[in-house]
């Protein structure tokens, strides 16, 4: 199979299998057809990946340039036809804006002479996550469809698998009016999922997020009309070859504006926290493999012609911003899934922050960022679908003890956690790479805040996560054995792939960084990072992680909790003083930060205004 055939591939045929899924009335056909997405997907990606003549253009035939105008007004008027229907004002005004919009782009677009597709790593390595990671949790719903409803799985796991061929051509494009069609698809299948269940609180949050999506769209528009009235041209490519200093950052404003709304960056973050009354795993594609990984894949894209410019520099500070203060409110959250979107809307903050930056090493950091948090998060969200359908858990308070009839699942989700946080992981070596990057550039003061930023959101995020390990892990004095719960298959399998490939890619993650993503920072920056991996250590321009210190860190994180779970104290009782004598029965508790939600119009204030200084004084409105 030859580099064109992958690509179009692995666009059509997650349609081509969901159009299968939806039509096969068989549950057991409809999960072996699912399955054969992960080998074929997955395999396609790689041919991709593996191509020796990227980056290249495509060019596609005439009619579906056609095509794709048509598509773009009939989607708009679905979204004209859902604000009448269920009364939104704001979702008819913006279709209307955006069928206004759409009509002065088209009348005013030059003609140009190149393709409307371009595939270099970058695409290659988005195109990986999409068929790797989406198309486990597509595996993982068919089981979990059984358990809520599965009369209705077949358009279930269909809308998902169709997802991942519309996130494929999202990340293909180079026509930025093609983008604003596939951004707007994203929207659509988004508000689709959310709705699922059809109850009054799923269509509300899914009409909220189809109106706060439009914004982004409407932003993607005026960007088309800035960069056709101030450059010439509507394509990618052509942006890029501009140069930073010479060019008008009005219409790359507009771009960041709309990547800052898919990515739920404060004040628009409420429509990702609605999406938690969905199915868990649309919670689960969306947060990892489609939808909001657009954002960081968008400042990627930009960040040759942004990088050092005023709107780079607030970016940095924007999403700088939003990483602190989503951690900090996610700690003020007792329902899990809500603790998982919250830890996503900061994460998403710190991958266009490091985009932002634009240098060989933060692009690195910034990919590397992209695929562990979409491997995680994968797995996080998973594991609370498992704990909804097999331990009528969603609360943390739900979860006490947990560890006692669970172990499995709490190993797991303990996991997860710590790769977000701790040593040898991947996001950690992210945050690394990120700080010396950033201590590089001392007298910028956007470099500064991103080192405060980083630090104090790492120390938040870390408190967060073993808050809730905490509360999972907690066991009776008396509690000396482990029963091991049995899991379904597909949970169970679904659910290793990801654990396997967390500890494996953090162990090589010298080797993973230095031979196999710097391919894609090439592509992306033109240069190649300045790491090299010498077995398992890394090294960067100014340090050294060695292999020893990942290996060792791996050996602690497994002994100590082993270790610490068999020591039991024989023959001694819980006494208070002045209770004569009487055996008091142990309560633990975490710290509570309710009190932090207080702060949250302030802060969402503050991030108002950041977004508006950074459309305004980044894309140069004034």
């Amino acid at each position: 199979m030859g580099l064109l055939e992958s690509v179009l591939g692995l666009i059509v045929l997650p349609w081509i299998l969901a159009l299968l899924v939806f039509l096969s009335p068989s549950h057991r056909l409809r999960q072996v057809l699912t399955f054969l997405s992960l080998p074929a997907l997955t395999y396609m990606a790689f041919v991709v990946w593996n191509s020796n003549v990227l980056p290249v253009f495509i060019e596609t035939p005439h009619w579906l340039e056609y095509a794709v105008t048509v598509f773009d007004y009939l989607l708009l008027a679905y979204f004209l036809y859902q604000g009448i229907k269920f009364r939104s004002l704001l979702v008819s005004a913006l279709a209307v804006a955006q069928i206004f919009l759409l009509t002065w782009a088209l009348s005013i677009l030059p003609p140009t002479s190149t393709p409307p597709i371009y595939v270099d790593r970058l695409t290659a390595f988005m195109y990986l996550i999409v068929a790797t990671v989406g198309s486990i949790i597509c595996i993982y719903a068919t089981k979990y469809m059984e358990q809520e409803d599965v009369n209705r799985e077949n358009r279930f796991v269909a809308i998902l698998l169709w997802f991942l061929g519309v996130m494929s051509f999202a990340v293909s494009v180079n026509n930025i009016e093609w983008f604003f069609a596939l951004f707007e698809t994203t929207t659509l299948a988004s508000y689709i999922l959310i709705r699922f269940r059809w109850d009054e609180v799923s269509i509300k949050n899914a009409i909220q997020a189809l109106w706060m999506n439009q914004v982004g769209g409407i932003a993607i528009l005026l960007g088309i009309l800035f960069a056709v009235k101030e450059y010439g041209v509507y394509t990618f490519t052509d942006i890029i070859k501009l140069h930073p200093t010479a060019v008008s950052m009005i219409p790359l404003g507009f771009l960041a504006i709309s990547a800052l709304v898919k990515g739920a960056q404060m004040p628009f973050h409420r429509w990702l926290l609605g999406a938690m009354v969905a199915p868990t795993p649309v919670s689960a594609i969306l947060h990892s493999a489609t939808m909001v990984k657009i954002a960081p894949y968008l400042i990627l894209r930009l960040s040759p012609v942004i990088k050092g410019t005023l709107l780079a520099k607030l970016l940095i500070v924007t999403t700088g911003f939003v990483f602190v203060a989503a951690g900090l409110l996610a700690l003020t959250q007792n329902n899990f899934k809500r603790i998982l979107a919250y830890s996503t809307i900061s994460l998403l903050g710190l991958m266009m922050l490091t985009a932002s930056m634009g240098s060989s090493i933060a692009v690195l950091a910034s990919l590397l960022l992209i695929l562990f948090h979409a491997v995680v998060k994968a797995l996080l969200f998973l594991e609370a679908g498992i704990m909804e359908k097999l331990f009528k858990a969603k609360y943390i308070e739900e979860m006490r003890r947990l560890v006692e009839k669970a172990p499995i699942t709490v190993v797991y989700i303990s996991i997860g956690f710590m790769s977000m946080t701790l040593v040898p992981y991947g996001i950690f070596v992210a945050k690394w790479l990120t700080l010396e990057e950033a201590s590089n550039f001392l007298s910028h003061g956007a470099f500064i805040a991103s080192i405060i930023f980083i630090t104090i959101g790492g120390v938040i995020l870390t408190l967060l996560y073993f808050k809730v390990i905490g509360v999972l892990t907690r066991k009776r004095g008396e509690f000396l054995r482990f029963q091991l719960e049995k899991l379904p298959f597909l949970y169970m399998f679904t659910t290793s792939l990801y654990v396997i490939f967390t500890v494996v890619a953090s162990i090589f993650v010298a080797k993973l960084s230095a031979n196999f993503i710097n391919y894609a920072v090439r592509d992306i920056t033109g240069t190649l990072a300045k790491i090299h991996a010498s077995g398992l250590t890394l090294y960067t321009p100014l340090s050294e992680i060695y292999g020893w210190q990942i290996v060792g860190a791996f050996i602690l994180l497994l002994l100590v909790p082993i270790i610490a779970y068999f020591v039991h104290f024989k023959g001694t009782d819980r006494v208070y003083e002045y209770t004569c004598g009487e055996n008091i029965e142990l309560t633990l508790g975490t710290y509570s930060f309710f009190c932090i939600s207080n702060l949250e119009p302030f802060i969402e204030t503050a991030a108002v205004a950041l977004f508006i200084m950074t459309l305004v004084l980044g894309g140069g409105l004034v």
